[in-house]
């Protein structure tokens, strides 16, 4: 079975009117949306044919219609042959996604772009990553926590979700230090 992304719209009484997105096919997927603090561009992951590898991460852009456009691949500084996955776009215009691809710690690690000038997509290291898969970071605005999910030993399932606090923010152009999982 393939993965489907859809939006819904948002109101007093909770979510209503969800609707696929017009790219969503039977022969690929599509997943693990996350949407721009302005809500004009979801980020997503797909297998969809012409990409760099297994998955690529894509995004599309809400016209002026309220119709999402054609997905366009975030290229191959991000997108490599193996697989990107689990994107999450921060307020600063931050990239965080896990991959395969890049050189990391063993299984999916969890890297770090920044979207203002894409330029060297950063490993966020351990305590973040380790020799596991590591996946599917969120963090708050000000960027002193937030939370990941992995399959590092010591968990209490298959794949678990961690705490994150940070004694400084992310900033893509230097190490990550002071990093407490919890």
């Amino acid at each position: 079975k393939k993965l489907n992304l859809f939006y819904a719209y948002k109101t007093e009484k909770g979510f209503k009117n969800a609707k696929p997105y017009l790219f969503n096919n039977k022969e690929y997927s599509c997943g693990h949306g996350s949407i721009s603090p302005d809500g004009k561009r979801v980020y997503f992951a797909s297998d969809m044919p012409g990409g760099f590898g297994g998955v690529d991460i894509y995004y599309t852009e809400l016209k002026s219609d309220s119709t999402w456009g054609d997905p366009i691949n975030l290229g191959n500084l991000i997108n490599t042959e193996g697989n990107e996955m689990f994107p999450f776009i921060h307020e600063t215009n931050q990239l965080f996604f896990a991959s395969n691809g890049h050189v990391g710690l063993g299984g999916l690690d969890i890297f770090v772009v920044s979207l203002n000038n894409i330029g060297k997509v950063i490993n966020l290291g351990h305590p973040i990553n380790s020799r596991w898969d590591d996946f599917g970071l969120i963090l708050n605005s000000k960027q002193n926590g937030g939370y990941l999910s992995s399959n590092r030993e010591g968990g209490l399932g298959f794949d678990d979700i961690y705490g994150f606090k940070l004694n400084n923010p992310i900033i893509t152009s230097t190490k990550i230090i002071g990093i407490t999982i919890n």
